[in-house]
């Protein structure tokens, strides 16, 4: 008990430093190196680590509170007393105290990686290695990193900056650097967020800011796939925030923004995220990501018919025939999208629209062929009226294994011509 009471306010104290905003100190140096820990520090604070483990009680007090005068300077020989002494009294004590010094430490870097106003310096700081690769477009091949967008440092800096100015923004790209669970942590924010929007009780709302909702996503996206919470509240927050409107930009900021939203677009794999991240995709104008999306969710287990169908509307709207392949494996799947009724001089008829229809509707569209000669049903037909819902075309049951077969018939034709 006098051990938790001890280490409460020294996490909140934690907790506080973690959250403070960045506020840049003039005299501060940008270089990293000088952050380095001298050796006589160190050899200091190792001393007064292992008095924590004295038979006298008054001298293990004092080491522990000159431990905490040390602040930041103390903090590698409390991590190692922490994690490697054999000494149970050391390692509680150096877990009692290590929070606040690492705390301290992150609080250092990153002024000092604010004070690098001109980027000349190379900082190890919590998500800022993650957050530039995703803004450069890097990816790795054969023991080489390279880099789609190699020019974007700058817009990767002030984002990052952006990042650290917004309510729990450092707290996010804290935990990533401290290997704290990021799951709950975004599940959280994302209430925070929509919260904000929507609040309870009536309270003043205020939409949260682009760059809100850019670092939270940016944490998601680093989130384990199992550790990620479904929040379908928080559609609303990403639509009334405009980001998908501001990715649309020109300028390096956009690119950046885009950069992030491609991040989230790309690990979402719970069918509802992804769903939402189509849209988002859809709304940004932002095709290839929308297309890999569609992909992945038309074969996504458990995703709803309708979500499907969306799907496979994507990749019509954008005439991808690169994944013709994906919709033609699709064709004669009876799985339901949704039913249909229609009421004609009082008779009222049922049908179902299946994914096998709108894979096969789809195809026929992408290979310019018409879909009279399906036996597709166009419930607008003759009308001026446009529509991309997924509910315009169905295949009467007792013909969708005679359009099925007459599909695969026209596919071999076109095999056997192109190999002659």
């Amino acid at each position: 008990m006098r051990f938790a009471f001890a280490l409460a306010p020294l996490l909140a104290c934690a907790a506080t430093l973690a959250a403070a905003p960045p506020s840049p100190n003039p005299s501060q140096s940008p270089n990293p190196k000088d952050l380095v820990v001298p050796d006589t520090d160190l050899s200091k604070a190792r001393d007064l680590v292992r008095k924590l483990g004295s038979e006298l009680f008054t001298e293990r007090e004092e080491a522990e509170h000159d431990l905490n005068a040390m602040g930041r300077l103390a903090r590698n020989a409390l991590h190692e007393g922490a994690h490697s002494d054999p000494d149970p009294e050391i390692r509680a004590r150096c877990r009692q105290l290590l929070p606040r010094a690492t705390a301290i430490e992150m609080k250092a870097r990153l002024d000092t990686f604010l004070a690098d106003a001109d980027g000349r310096y190379e900082h190890d700081l919590p998500g800022w290695t993650r957050l530039r690769s995703t803004v450069r477009g890097e990816w790795a091949a054969f023991g080489w990193t390279f880099s789609t967008r190699p020019q974007a440092d700058k817009a990767a800096r002030e984002m990052f900056v952006e990042f650290l100015k917004t309510p729990g923004g450092r707290r996010l790209l804290t935990a990533i650097g401290t290997g704290e669970n990021l799951g709950p942590l975004v599940a959280g924010m994302k209430n925070e967020l929509y919260y904000a929007r929507f609040p309870r009780g009536g309270g003043a709302s205020r939409i949260p800011s682009q760059m809100e909702v850019a670092a939270v996503l940016f944490a998601d996206s680093l989130t384990r796939p199992s550790a990620n919470v479904r929040n379908t509240l928080f559609t609303s927050v990403l639509t009334a925030s405009g980001i998908a409107q501001a990715a649309q930009g020109t300028d390096d900021k956009a690119a950046a923004l885009r950069a992030v939203l491609e991040a989230w677009i790309d690990t979402r794999t719970d069918a509802y995220e992804m769903y939402a991240a189509m849209t988002l995709a859809n709304s940004s104008h932002n095709q290839p990501a929308a297309l890999r999306l569609a992909v992945r969710l038309l074969s996504a287990p458990g995703a709803p018919g309708s979500y499907r169908g969306q799907a496979m509307l994507t990749l019509g709207r954008y005439q991808s025939k690169e994944h013709l392949p994906t919709l033609e494996r699709l064709i004669g799947d009876d799985g339901i999208v949704t039913t249909m009724t229609t009421s004609v001089n009082g008779v009222v008829t049922r049908y179902t629209i299946t994914v096998g229809d709108l894979a096969l509707v789809a195809a026929v569209q992408l290979t310019g062929q018409k879909v009279e000669a399906y036996h597709i049903q166009d419930r607008l037909k003759g009308s001026a009226a446009a529509s991309t819902s997924y509910t315009r075309f169905h295949i009467p049951e007792e013909s969708r294994k005679e359009a099925a077969t007459k599909y695969g018939w026209w596919r071999l034709k076109q095999a056997l011509k192109a190999a002659k």
